[in-house]
């Protein structure tokens, strides 16, 4: 784990804290192949927080998922379904599954194939990128201050995950 900050000298394209002319300072946490599966802690998940993930499914893999959690419950849930081509997202409330909604006009993941998806804190909802493309977007159905971590467990091989707020 690597915690610390990055400096740039032109904008980065995420929210960060500007200091002086042309310097911005973003406070970040990458992680390099942790073992799957893999919790992650966050402070919130609020406007302008990001998390991007970079694995690879393994290749007889039929799923793999990555909640954003409360103390007590499963924020958002998304889960790619090889088994089913299709992208399950969810949550929890008091435990218990919520309405479960399903993506399967387009399965973008292929098994030993890497990939990378970025979870982006809008206001209101969470985007969600495949390989830098929007892929869909999630309703918040919870306060986002809330979510206290990242976990990803399944049929994947996780190369980094990067943890960024405003």
């Amino acid at each position: 784990m690597v915690l610390g900050w990055e400096i740039r000298t032109s904008p980065p394209p995420y929210p960060s804290a500007m200091i002086g002319t042309g310097v911005a300072v973003n406070f970040a946490t990458e992680h390099f192949h942790p073992p799957t599966p893999v919790t992650i802690p966050i402070n919130g998940f609020g406007p302008g927080h990001r998390i991007r993930i970079v694995g690879i499914p393994a290749p007889n893999a039929h799923r793999f998922w990555v909640n954003l959690n409360t103390p007590s419950d499963t924020a958002f849930h998304f889960n790619p379904r090889f088994d089913e081509r299709c992208v399950v997202r969810n949550n929890t409330r008091h435990t218990h599954w919520q309405h479960e909604e399903r993506f399967a006009d387009h399965f973008p993941f292929n098994h030993g194939h890497i990939f990378t998806l970025e979870f982006i804190a809008i206001g209101g909802h969470i985007d969600v990128f495949y390989n830098g493309r929007l892929f869909t977007r999630f309703q918040e159905r919870d306060d986002p201050h809330h979510i206290r971590s990242v976990q990803v467990d399944g049929d994947v091989h996780v190369h980094s995950i990067h943890v960024s707020s405003n």
